[in-house]
C-alpha cells in the first residue's frame, strides 16, 4: 500500500467531534465528488463518487450526522486508473433536504458550484477539517523515502485560490500548477508537508514521515561530510604529488645541498613522508611549525623549486 493510500485510511478514520467540523468536512467532501442531479419521485438526488470504501463510510457517516440518509454501493467503472468506485446516494427529497445540502455546497442551475462556502470556515478548527475532507478526495503525497511532494488535484481555478488562501491561513505555501487538463496545489518543502499533515490530523504518517525526513537528513549530512573529506584527500594528495616531483627534479640538478637550508629539512620529510599532510609534517619539525607556517614555507619552496628548474 502506498504511503499516500496510508495516510488517507488514517484521515477517514477521523470523525470530528464538532458539529461545525463535521459541516466543514463534509462540504469539502461534497465538493471534490458530488454532483445533483433531478430525481423522479423526490426533488433532486445526491451522487459522490470516491475511489476508497473509507472513505464512502465517512461521508454516509457525515451525512447522517445532518440527517440526511444515504445508501452506499460499489460500482466497477473506468475512473483513471481505477475499475471499482463507490458511490454513496442522497435523496432529496423536500425543501428541507435542499436547503441542508445548500448550506454545505452551493447549488446552482441544478448543479454544484466549485466554490468554497466560507461562512463554514470561520474558525481554524473548521478549517484542519475542510482541509482533511479535501486530500481525502483530491490529495496525493509521495513516500518520504523519495523526493517530497504533496499535491492537491483540482478543476476550478477559483476554488484552487480559495484553497491557497486556506492553507496560508495555516503558514503553509503551496504554489499552482497544471496537468493533464487538471490544476493542481503543490508543495515541495519539508517542513510545509509535515505543517500539513499536521493541520489534518495525520499523527500516525506525521511520525513516519518524520523518523524518514531525520534518517535522511543524517544520511546527507554523512555524505557531504564523507564528500568533503573525500575531496580534501584527494587535494592532499594531488599537491604532494606535485611537491614531491619538484624536490626530486631540484635534487637530481643541484643534490641535496643546492637546497637552502631554510627549505632543506621540510622538504627531506616530504620525500620521505609522502602520504602524511601538512599539518602532520610540521609537528616533526625542529621547532614544529603550524599548519599554515608549513605551508607557507613549502610555498616558498616550490617558488625556489621553479625558479632554479626554469633558470636551468
Amino acid at each position: 500500500m502506498s504511503f499516500a493510500n496510508d495516510v488517507r485510511n488514517e484521515l477517514a478514520r477521523i470523525i470530528p467531534e464538532k458539529e461545525c467540523c463535521k459541516k466543514a468536512e463534509l462540504s469539502a467532501l461534497l465538493l471534490t465528488s458530488a454532483r445533483i442531479s433531478r430525481q423522479t419521485g423526490s426533488l433532486y438526488n445526491l451522487e459522490a463518487v470516491v475511489e476508497k470504501a473509507a472513505t464512502a463510510r465517512k461521508i454516509f457517516k457525515l451525512l447522517k450526522s445532518q440527517e440526511l440518509q444515504s445508501s452506499v454501493r460499489m460500482e466497477k467503472r473506468r475512473r483513471f486508473t481505477k475499475t471499482r468506485v463507490y458511490l454513496v446516494n442522497t435523496p432529496i427529497e423536500n425543501e428541507q433536504g435542499l436547503a441542508k445540502i445548500n448550506s454545505l455546497v452551493f447549488i446552482e442551475d441544478a448543479r454544484i458550484k466549485p466554490q468554497v462556502n466560507q461562512e463554514l470556515l470561520s474558525k481554524a478548527c473548521c478549517r484542519k477539517a475542510f482541509l482533511r475532507g479535501l486530500f481525502l478526495n483530491r490529495g496525493f503525497i509521495n513516500r518520504p523515502e523519495g523526493e517530497y511532494h504533496l499535491e492537491l488535484v483540482l478543476n476550478d481555478a477559483k476554488l484552487a485560490a480559495d484553497i491557497q488562501r486556506i492553507l496560508l491561513r495555516f503558514k503553509i505555501s503551496a504554489r499552482l500548477g497544471e496537468r493533464k487538463n487538471h490544476l493542481l496545489l503543490y508543495i515541495k518543502e519539508s517542513e510545509k508537508i509535515v505543517d500539513f499533515l499536521r493541520v489534518v490530523g495525520a499523527s500516525s504518517a506525521l511520525l513516519e514521515f518524520e523518523n524518514v525526513r531525520i534518517i535522511k537528513s543524517m544520511r546527507n549530512n554523512v555524505n557531504r561530510q564523507v564528500n568533503c573529506e573525500t575531496a580534501n584527500l584527494a587535494k592532499t594528495i594531488d599537491a604532494a604529488v606535485r611537491q614531491i616531483e619538484l624536490i626530486k627534479k631540484l635534487v637530481a640538478l643541484d643534490g641535496w645541498e643546492g637546497i637552502p637550508d631554510k627549505y632543506i629539512e621540510l622538504a627531506q620529510l616530504r620525500i620521505d613522508f609522502p602520504d602524511n599532510a601538512l599539518s602532520e609534517l610540521g609537528t616533526m619539525l625542529d621547532p614544529p611549525l603550524s599548519k599554515s607556517g608549513v605551508a607557507y614555507r613549502m610555498r616558498k619552496l616550490e617558488e625556489y623549486a621553479d625558479k632554479r628548474l626554469q633558470s636551468k
